[in-house]
């Protein structure tokens, strides 16, 4: 049996259970601060409540999931006349949607320790029914990771919606350096790879930037001071682009736990322009300096710090050309409220 302690804020969370969640989690996220940023930078109207999970002989967590609760502008929903009816109970003022993800939803539903997937699986399907028998829960989002985390919900609901994507999972380390790696994919991904790396080097002039502390990026770096403090507090790698005394891009590279590397690309150059460093190369800038990482065993992209997610399948190919793997998110939305058709 699971036992479950929950916190309304993720700053509660005792910090004797941060490295267990950050070992869980490793996949997910390069570190527990960033899941901070994403509770501290939503939107105020939403009120959170975090899952830690318990096995019957343990005081660390063998699992993790996560709630968000908003309201529902059951004002605007219902028509002035109905809510003279409503005028003494006014039920609809504390309408609220619920939506059941671990961070931004790629890592689907919940994330538990392997060994008890199968008990955790049902006490998440519990808490999921309990909350779907409070009264002031009108529709809810469920984010699963398809085959590994279906969930049935009680309710009958009034509308569905239901669809699928693909999120870009990482690529794992199967040879030792980079010129291994770029000889195990096939001619025509090589051909093109080489291509682009001697068109910037030899025909634009690009050199390539390594900064071990965001601070000692070039001053003509064009990032904000602010930003450049919140990467040299996760602990960021920087590496550039520079052409002439300009940064065309970088990317930040946080080093996460047991071997997982998160590179996230940042372009600064014109969208509206032909682009001096295509965006195949900032993936393979990542993978190069990947290789270079003896600790490295896992590669992962990241935007807008979540992992890439795509809505067509086809989308993947060139990624899984380069042997990036991808999962299957499965998106469900259901409502009891007629009018609440779409996730508010």
């Amino acid at each position: 049996m699971l036992i479950v302690q929950k916190f309304h804020s993720i700053h509660e969370i005792d910090q004797e259970f941060i490295p267990s969640l950050e070992i869980l989690l490793q996949e997910d996220a390069p570190s527990f601060d960033t899941l901070k940023e994403k509770q501290d930078s939503a939107p105020p109207d939403v009120v959170f409540t975090y899952f830690l999970f318990f096995g019957p002989t343990q005081n660390t967590p063998i699992g993790f999931a996560q709630l968000a609760l908003r309201t529902i502008p059951g004002k605007d929903l219902i028509p002035w006349w109905k809510r003279f009816f409503f005028f003494w109970r006014k039920d609809y003022l504390n309408w609220k949607q619920l939506t059941w993800k671990v961070g931004d939803g790629h890592s689907g539903l919940f994330v538990f320790d392997p060994r008890y997937a199968r008990s955790g699986r049902e006490k998440i399907q519990e808490l999921i029914k309990e909350y779907e028998s409070r009264l002031e829960i009108k529709s809810q989002e469920i984010f699963h990771i398809k085959g590994l985390q279906d969930s049935k919900s009680s309710w009958t609901p009034t509308s569905v919606l239901e669809k699928e994507r693909f999120v870009l999972e990482p690529m794992v380390k199967s040879v030792k350096t980079y010129q291994e790696y770029l000889g195990s994919l096939n001619p025509d991904t090589q051909d093109f790879i080489k291509r682009s790396w001697r068109d910037m080097h030899v025909k634009n002039q690009v050199e390539l930037g390594d900064y071990p502390n965001p601070k000692e990026t070039p001053t003509t770096f064009p990032v904000d001071e602010k930003l450049i403090q919140r990467w040299e507090k996760l602990g960021a790698q920087i590496l550039t682009f520079e052409k002439d005394l300009k940064v065309l891009g970088c990317l930040v590279v946080l080093k996460g736990k047991n071997g997982n590397i998160f590179f996230e690309p940042f372009p600064f150059e014109p969208h509206q322009q032909e682009q001096i460093v295509p965006d195949e190369l900032y993936t393979q800038y990542a993978l190069i300096k990947f290789f270079e990482m003896p600790e490295a065993r896992k590669c992962h992209l990241l935007k807008f710090g979540s992992k890439l997610i795509f809505e067509e399948k086809e989308d993947l190919k060139f990624f899984q050309e380069q042997h990036f793997q991808f999962k299957t998110l499965s998106y469900q939305f259901t409502s009891q409220l007629p009018q609440l058709t779409h996730p508010l």
